[in-house]
């Protein structure tokens, strides 16, 4: 051989070793840029993608990947041709199973250690395959995920000898690589799926939380007889109300209700009955109140009323509705009608008020008492305004 040949052969093996390089390191780079984080990414497509890489940048015809299963079989969990990989179009095959120590895929996975076949047609561990689809040569290289076997990557190219020891080399790489990545998607998974169930059990308990907190507010704003708002939700709302007056021209009303001998039917028929009176009036007085107005059972029998209106008259009207309206109710208690009246004091607040008496809220609510009162002590059943004479037959 002539040197000029020698040198030759020379330049063209460091160019194949050169290519086959080239081609290892992109494999190992675009391996290690493959993102295992994509939100719907599975096991299958991730193994599938890696797979992918693989045979676009090595010349191989064919590789496959095996995973244990429950069983402790190696199932075929997905493969790819070259032609599939360069045409981006993935067919589903029938899958193939093997038994730990079956074959050269089987024996990888019972050895722990790469394994191959050089002449597959030739080789008495495939005499019984069809010659046809048997391939030429084989490398199965098992794969350990977390320290126990995941799987078995098996490559083949229709020729016979075909792989090299760089071949080998760099599946000893590649599958370090993709058994870490299967690792990191797993405990990625896993601690996907761990945030999930905490983050479900805070939001159960933040919804039940919340739903105990409105059960509590309810609790603490209502009645819980007669499910009216209570004194303390009162004197939440009569706050902005007056200061709302008080900036503006209209009037602020409150009506002091106490309902006339109700002692008498508590202690003449019980008071499960006198109870039944009290949600009922109730009601009735609720059916009567627009959206803006207001009324709270204030304590015992008395209940309190707040409301906006043009002037005295109509307030006037709408407190003698009340009125009417409770003395029509009726019950039968022990085979006998029974019904009610209700004293109402009232009590106007506008701007001159809050400007004469400043925003006195216990003051108002004096008020409106001493009328109701006044109005007990001419007769009950009736509606009394409060005026300035009441303060001085108080004194």
């Amino acid at each position: 051989m002539q040197l000029d040949d020698i040198q030759g052969n020379i330049d063209l093996d460091f160019h194949d070793i050169l290519i086959d390089l080239l081609n290892s390191l992109t494999v190992v780079k675009n391996l290690s840029e493959l993102d295992s984080y994509q939100k719907h990414i599975d096991e299958k497509s991730l193994v599938l993608n890696a797979l992918n890489i693989l045979l676009s940048n090595q010349d191989i015809e064919r590789c496959s990947f095996f995973i244990k299963n429950e069983k402790g079989d190696l199932v075929n969990l997905t493969g790819l041709s070259s032609g599939e990989a360069l045409s981006g179009k993935h067919k589903e095959h029938k899958p193939v199973t093997f038994k730990v120590g079956e074959g050269v895929i089987g024996l990888a996975a019972e050895l722990g250690e790469l394994q191959s076949c050089t002449d597959c047609k030739n080789d008495e561990r495939f005499a019984s395959s069809d010659n046809a689809f048997t391939p030429g040569s084989i490398i199965s290289v098992p794969v350990m995920v977390l320290g126990s076997l995941f799987g078995v990557l098996n490559i083949s190219h229709p020729e016979a000898n075909y792989f090299s020891d760089w071949h080998i080399r760099l599946l000893e790489i590649y599958k370090n690589m993709l058994g870490q990545l299967i690792s990191n998607f797993r405990m990625l998974k896993k601690m996907e799926h761990h945030v999930a169930q905490k983050t479900e059990h805070l939001e159960r308990a933040l919804a039940e939380a919340q739903e105990l907190k409105k059960r509590y507010e309810s609790l603490s704003m209502k009645d819980s007889l007669t499910s009216l708002y209570n004194r303390r939700f009162f004197y939440t709302q009569i706050t902005p109300a007056i200061a709302r007056t008080a900036r503006g021209s209209g009037e602020l009303y409150i009506l002091l209700l106490d309902l006339d001998n109700f002692k008498v039917i508590n202690d003449k028929y019980g008071h499960n009955s006198g109870d039944q009176v009290l949600v009922d009036v109730a009601k009735a007085l609720n059916s009567m109140m627009r959206d803006t107005d207001l009324v709270a059972r204030f304590g015992g029998e008395e209940f309190i009323v707040l409301f906006s209106q043009k002037d005295s008259a109509q307030s006037l009207a709408f407190a003698e509705r009340i009125r009417k309206v409770v003395k029509s109710l009726h019950w039968v208690f022990e085979g006998k009608s029974v019904s009610i009246s209700v004293s109402i004091g009232m009590y106007c607040i506008s701007k001159n008020t809050i400007n004469q008496k400043g925003e006195d809220i216990d003051a108002f609510i004096h008020y409106a008492d001493l009328a109701m009162y006044q109005a007990k002590s001419k007769g009950k059943n009736q509606v009394v305004q409060f005026t300035e004479s009441l303060l001085e037959n108080a004194v």
